[in-house]
């Protein structure tokens, strides 16, 4: 006996899919702030810019 109850092994698949939405979800969040520094430097610069909407 090991310890762990037998129905450990479903947990493991929800694991790595909150995991790899959590990756996800950095990654979009850096991509957008990214793209809305570049944005506010070129409203700062005197430049033209246009909005996506």
């Amino acid at each position: 006996m090991n310890g762990y109850p037998a129905e450990y092994n479903n947990y493991q698949p929800m694991f790595w899919q909150s995991a790899f939405s959590a990756i996800i979800g950095v990654a979009m969040m850096i991509a957008l702030g990214a793209w809305a520094l570049s944005t506010v430097k070129k409203a700062l610069k005197g430049e033209d810019v246009e909005f996506p909407l």
